[in-house]
């Protein structure tokens, strides 16, 4: 199957900065330029596990190692170094990984699109049990239904599922794996067709007591509510069925303003999208020099150009690419503005219930006042708006369903290991300043703080039914490098 060829997003680029291998022996002066590593596994036992395991073992001394054990974020706080990393090929090297991991007592760290803000595809002397090459894609074209495996990404299926006319409902970025809907799941289609959640028709999950379970509304159908926004607490998911819709041309592209209107076109970008139809969605990011508004609208065209024209009036855009095209190339869309090449990141999140004046004018504060050695991003994502907020919040774990909010994310780059603290400082002391704007509540996600006693912001009224689907399926807590829930 072709790959959909990539933009250069926000995802896209922060992935680039975990490939540039040749940085890696030169990371952060937090640590150690080279750390040794001898793995506590018996050679014996590794070579019988690779012996009966289908895809690829990738131990320390491998030359794939350093470039296998990043997560998609470089910064001293997520490089950490697996004993090992199973490649997995199909759902019973998933079974035999997680039976291995068991056995030898070794963290468990599940990686498929590597997008995650705390860095829990990679574990430090544990097992990384990799679904990134698990990509197959089988289309029904009559029941307009898709079934993907873990590792497939949503530019992957899209090209699959384009040829028929049909689209999921994935993320914004390509790059972003298909088990999103893990964590509820936001696209360019939730106005319309509401979250990734809410278009799954069932999943194959590995659970602790190493069982494959096909679960739906009849089969397993806790664990299938669960899923549906719980994260990976309760398993390794291999495969999904999702609900696919009828999407061909579109209007997409943005509109870029110089930063000195930011103020003005955040405030009317919140306007605009509360009257938005069900057929659009808009992300609004800014730089410290520029801000712009990237839009996809489905539906009819000329009634989408006529509602889009009320933006061009408000404010007439420096740089316009807004067009006519296929959605088969959404993701091949270039960026409004420039989004950088700085090798090192630190990526969050936060929940913004309201888009208010005070949130408006925190943000323009912080574009404006970088620290002096990085780069700061922001982008008010995944405006809630039509279909997403008409399902009940109790229908699936995924809570966050309220209309008007907006899911910002903000992240900081640096160019040089020395300037990681100063970066890394500067960019947690502005998350905590967020907080404040965010009313504690965060999408799973966009998680960006760790440990179990802040599930509840993520998973707000549901909490309490998860933490019993939990104790069921996972009752030692074995998955919990996710948006973890304890137990007992």
């Amino acid at each position: 199957m072709s790959i959909m060829p990539r933009i250069k997003t926000r995802r896209d680029f922060i992935r680039q900065s975990a490939i540039t291998t040749a940085l890696f022996p030169f990371l952060f002066s937090c640590r150690q330029s080279s750390k040794s590593f001898s793995s506590v596994l018996d050679k014996d036992a590794i070579n019988k596990f690779r012996k009966n395991f289908g895809g690829q073992i990738i131990l320390p001394n491998d030359a794939q190692y350093e470039l296998k054990r990043q997560a998609g974020y470089v910064n001293p706080y997520l490089d950490r170094h697996p004993s090992l990393i199973a490649i997995c090929k199909d759902e019973q090297d998933v079974l035999k990984s997680l039976e291995f991991a068991q056995q030898h007592q070794l963290e468990i760290a599940v990686r498929s699109g590597n997008h995650s803000n705390m860095g829990w595809g990679t574990v430090e002397n544990g097992m990384v049990v990799d679904l990134s090459q698990m990509k197959r894609v089988t289309i029904n074209r009559d029941k307009k239904t898709a079934i993907v495996s873990a590792g497939a990404t949503a530019a992957e299926i899209l090209t699959a599922t384009a040829v028929y006319g049909l689209a999921p409902v994935l993320g914004e970025c390509g790059s972003v794996g298909s088990g999103l809907v893990l964590g509820g799941g936001l696209g360019w289609l939730t106005g319309k067709y509401g979250a990734t959640c809410d278009n799954l028709l069932h999943a194959r999950i590995v659970t602790a007591d190493l069982q494959a379970l096909h679960s739906d509304t009849n089969n397993n159908h806790d664990l299938f509510w669960a899923i549906r926004g719980g994260g990976g607490n309760f398993g390794i998911a291999t495969s999904f069925e999702y609900q696919l819709h009828p999407v061909n041309e579109i209007l997409g592209g943005s509109f870029v303003y110089p930063i000195s209107k930011a103020r003005s076109i955040l405030q009317f970008f919140n306007e605009f999208m509360s009257n938005a139809p069900d057929e659009l969605q808009a992300d609004c990011y800014l730089t410290s020099k520029e801000c712009w508004v990237e839009f996809v609208y489905f539906g009819d065209l000329d009634s989408g150009e006529s509602f889009l024209n009320q933006f061009r009036k408000f404010a007439r855009p420096e740089r316009d690419s807004l067009k006519r095209r296929l959605f088969s190339e959404v993701y091949a869309m270039e960026p409004g503005g420039d989004l950088g090449t700085d090798p090192y990141v630190s990526n969050k999140g936060s929940y913004i219930e309201r888009i208010s004046d005070e949130v408006i004018d925190f943000v323009v504060e912080c574009v404006s006042q970088p620290p002096q050695s990085g780069k700061v991003f922001f982008d008010f994502s995944h405006y809630m708006h039509g279909e997403v907020c008409r399902v009940a919040s109790d229908t699936t774990a995924f809570e966050l369903r309220k209309p008007g909010a907006a899911h910002l994310t903000y992240w900081l780059t640096w160019k040089e290991p020395a300037n990681a603290a100063a970066c890394m400082t500067w960019h947690n002391r502005i998350f905590e300043r967020m907080e404040s704007y965010a009313g504690g509540r965060v999408y799973a996600n966009y998680m960006s703080t760790p440990g179990g006693a802040n599930a509840k912001s993520v998973f707000g009224s549901n909490f309490m039914r998860l933490k019993q689907v939990k104790k069921k399926y996972d009752p030692n807590n074995i998955f919990h490098l996710n948006q973890n829930i304890l137990p007992e």
